[in-house]
This record gives C-alpha cells, structure tokens and sequence, in this order.
C-alpha cells in the first residue's frame, strides 16, 4: 500500500478562513488556484486516477451542483472535487447518499424520482483497480442505522426529558456499544480489499466531524438534553473505528473530529447543519460546504511530498 502518515493536527490559518469564509463566499485563501498551492509537491501527479468513496457526509448534497444523474446527490464542490481540482486529478467520485461499508461491495438501491422505483448505484469499490493512485474513504455512519439514531431521537423524542434515547439504546441486541465493533471489522475488510485492488494506491481515511457541542444545547439540535452525550457517542465511536482501521492498516487518518470543534450544528459558524437547516444551503444533519473545504485542505496537506 502507498505511503501515508496519520493527519492529526490543522493549520490554524486554513482552518480560520474556512469558518469565516466559506459559508459566505464559497472561496478562501486556501483555494487550489492559489500561487503558494501551485508550488506545492504531492505524492500523486496530475492526470492520476482517485476514486472517493463515502456516504452523503462525503458526497455533501445540496451544497452545490450535482456531479451526476445517478441519484447519489453527490456535489461538484464536495471534497473529492476540491482535491481532483487542486492537483489536477482524473476523478471518479462513487460518494452516495445513504452509502454504508456494504456499498462498497454490493449494489446501493437508490430512490427514484419516478414514484415506486428504484435504481441501483454500483458497488463502489467496482471503480478500483491496479490504475489507482489515491483513494479516500469516509464509511460507516450509516452502518446498523447508528448515524439514523441521532436523527430519530430528534425526531421522535424532541422537547422531552432525560435520556430516552440512549436508554432505548442500550435495551436492545443493537445497541451501539454492540454494533460498533462490527463496524470496525467492517472497515477493516474495506481497507484491506482496497489494499488487494489497489496495492500502490496512496490511501486517506477521514473521520465525522462533530455533529453536537462538547458542552450546552441548542434548539437546532432538537435532541433531549441528557442525550447529547449519546450523539458525541455516536460520532467519537465512529472516529475510533475509523482511525483504528486506519493505524491497522497503515494508511494516513484526518481526524476531522478535532478539527471541527466549535463547528458543530450549535456552533456560531457550523460545519453540519440543522433542523431547521440555516442559510447557505446543505441538507439537514450533514456537511456545509465549510465542512468540505477544511477536509480537502487537510487531504491536501496530508498530500504534500
């Protein structure tokens, strides 16, 4: 497998002018037609084949025009472009909305916009071959339904007290203590069937940024409020699957997690919005295009030679 080195840290000046910045403009000082950008060296070339993989916090929908037809929503501003931009890269974007591990290796059936049918998105991994240089990777929120939980809780259990939705939770053969060790297994048969199809492939793993504050609450996050605990469980369960497979598998981790502190849905200039979402366009609960701009900076960065 390609060389990679494990990403936790950011450039506070990258990182400051994409909270400012972004949501206003859609641009920063960070965007891939800079000068200092240009003079930069990359362990991939241009013109060198990347496949994304990722579910819709990597496909990013709504947040701008979409790539394709194919009913994944996933948008030409979304990270992927960003880096195939930046470095000139021949991309195959296979993010999809509603993506878990298991679309890597079977068909994802995605709702039409004919009533009563559906259509099939490839199983990702289909894209990769001995011809790829560089291939991201954000899986796994959608796996066992765990991300759907945070989703209906705020749905099913808005204005109430305590903590019934990680009290639910934990009743149940399902719970996320139990299911999140699957999902580890699961990424670890994802990276390793990558490093088979592709074994000088240059290969990123990013985690989920934070969907709630690491303290308070607030009404666009409509969950109760002892169950904020249960949302950071959520995504910190997550992140830990996804950097362990990646450390075990010797591939560069974004610890997009850390990054994002502050960015939450409560925060003054979030990376992942609400219900009901605020201005500048996404889809409720997942990635403003802040959010995929900081990712391909720190791609980039961990792209640098």
């Amino acid at each position: 497998m390609g060389p990679g080195r494990r990403v936790r840290f950011v450039k506070q000046r990258c990182a400051l002018v994409v909270a400012l910045l972004a949501a206003v403009v859609g641009l920063t000082a960070c965007e891939a037609d800079n000068p200092a950008r240009d003079a930069r060296a990359w362990v991939v070339e241009k013109g060198d084949k990347y496949v994304a993989l990722g579910d819709s916090y990597t496909a990013a929908p709504q947040t701008g025009d979409n790539a394709d037809r194919s009913g994944c929503q996933n948008t030409r501003v979304n990270y992927p472009h960003r880096v195939a931009e930046a470095i000139g890269l021949e991309l195959l974007d296979n993010s999809c909305n509603g993506a878990s591990t298991g679309s890597l290796t079977n068909a994802q059936q995605i709702p039409s916009i004919v009533p009563g049918q559906r259509r099939e998105n490839p199983p990702q991994l289909d894209a990769i071959d001995d011809d790829t240089d560089l291939v991201t990777m954000r899986l796994g929120a959608n796996d066992y339904g765990l991300f759907a939980r945070i989703i209906q809780c705020a749905r099913n259990f808005e204005g109430e007290s305590g903590s019934p939705c990680s009290d639910l939770d934990a009743s149940g053969d399902n719970s996320l203590d139990n299911r999140l060790p699957d999902v580890r297994a699961n990424l670890d048969a994802a990276l390793a069937e990558i490093e088979e199809r592709a074994p000088d492939a240059t290969v990123v793993v990013l985690g989920y940024p934070h969907v709630a504050p690491d303290e308070g609450t607030c009404d666009l996050l409509p969950v109760p409020d002892d169950d904020y605990d249960y949302v950071r469980r959520i995504i910190e369960g997550l992140n830990t699957a996804l950097e362990g497979a990646a450390e075990e598998a010797g591939v560069t981790y974004i610890d997009m997690y850390a990054v994002s502190e502050g960015h939450d849905i409560c925060g003054e200039q979030p990376w992942v919005a609400g219900a009901p979402i605020r201005p500048n366009g996404a889809t409720a609960w997942h990635p403003y295009a802040a959010e995929s701009q900081a990712a391909a900076e720190l791609i980039l960065e961990a792209l640098e030679s």
